[in-house]
């Protein structure tokens, strides 16, 4: 399975995008829409992974006070554990130098594959959106 990653740059992109997020978030997680659809929509970067001509899933990320966060990583139900997040985190950490603050904050049930992709866990955990979460980092570049 060939997974492409590409910046989110059209408007038709952009809808499979929030698609997706709600197909995973809003009925999947039950996370209510205005949690989901937030005020960083238009000031957010983001990335599709299609499959052939499929959208598959989604992730974003913006600069923030404190530095580079990642988040709203989405992969549709059927196109799990087949490496899909992975290739869009990896792609998202190409964007930058290595100098730059980039960090996350997981779902718990997620930690063990970011920190598979060198983020460590910082701080206690904390509920979002009524989900355990802990704030993760990757470590800057040398």
């Amino acid at each position: 399975m060939d997974v492409y990653v590409k910046i989110v740059e059209t408007v038709a992109e952009k809808e499979s995008v929030l698609s997706i997020r709600r197909d995973v978030f809003i009925r999947g997680l039950n996370i209510p829409k205005h949690i989901e659809i937030d005020e960083n929509e238009n000031n957010a970067n983001y990335v599709l992974a299609t499959v052939g001509e499929t959208p598959v899933g989604t992730a974003r990320w913006r600069k923030t006070d404190e530095g580079i966060k990642l988040e709203r990583f989405a992969v549709l139900d059927g196109y799990r554990s087949m490496g899909v997040g992975r290739i869009m985190t990896e792609f998202i950490i190409n964007q930058f130098s290595g100098n730059e603050h980039i960090y996350l904050n997981s779902q718990d049930t997620a930690i063990g594959f970011y920190e598979k992709l060198g983020f460590e866990s910082v701080g206690p955990m904390f509920q979002e959106a009524g989900i355990q979460h802990q704030k993760m980092v990757y470590p800057k570049g040398e």
